[in-house]
């Protein structure tokens, strides 16, 4: 799965040291980060966008009290703008700040969907019952769902009938996955199975 927009304009700039590849289009902000991975930052009109690194804190830290939140109202070539969610206050910021604190990790924004999938075999579909020596399971296919917060999510299957891609079962799951709401558990099961359908086609 990808998001690829031919119109999107994009140019490079620097965070933090890293090269990234970032958008210029009024309505969302988004950010490879590196470029040319598929670890990226999405920000739409509408998301909530948060203090705090998503990508090195708790899920309990990041829903602390202390930590500000806004809904994202408008998001033009030059400023975003914003609304605290337990305030009200209306907020401004220079699009290319909360660009470089997005990049950074002094902001988050809320998971809400998982726009790049990836999926790779590893040892071939055997079947899992192939090596009775073994206790564990071998994974055979790894599945990585990228969120629109930077994150990486990677679920591990194997096949229980030989080559039958139908047969996959989860045997390895994501921690994080497991503190998904169900609305977001919902949109990455669905994007998850869409990706290894389209997978399966090449096999």
């Amino acid at each position: 799965m990808d998001d690829h927009n031919p119109t999107r304009k994009h140019t490079f700039h620097t965070i933090d040291g890293v090269e990234a590849l970032i958008n210029l289009d009024p309505g969302e902000l988004f950010l490879d980060l590196p470029a040319n991975t598929p670890r990226y930052i999405r920000v739409q009109e509408g998301d909530q966008v948060q203090e705090g690194d998503v990508r090195t804190q708790t899920s309990q830290t990041m829903d602390s009290q202390t930590l500000s939140k806004w809904r994202i109202d408008s998001i033009s070539t030059d400023t975003v703008t914003g609304v605290d969610v337990d305030t009200g206050e209306a907020q401004e910021w220079d699009r290319e700040w909360l660009i470089q604190r997005l990049g950074t990790g002094g902001f988050s924004v809320k998971l809400t969907d998982f726009d790049r999938v990836s999926v790779s075999e590893t040892t071939g579909l055997g079947g899992s019952h192939a090596d009775d020596q073994d206790d564990e399971v071998s994974p055979h296919v790894i599945v990585t769902a990228y969120g629109n917060n930077g994150q990486k999510f990677i679920q591990l299957y194997s096949a229980t009938e030989p080559g039958d891609w139908e047969s996959l079962q989860l045997v390895d799951q994501d921690q994080h996955v497991k503190e998904f709401s169900e609305d977001v558990l919902e949109k990455f099961e669905t994007a998850v199975a869409r990706a290894i359908q389209l997978e399966q086609q090449y096999h």
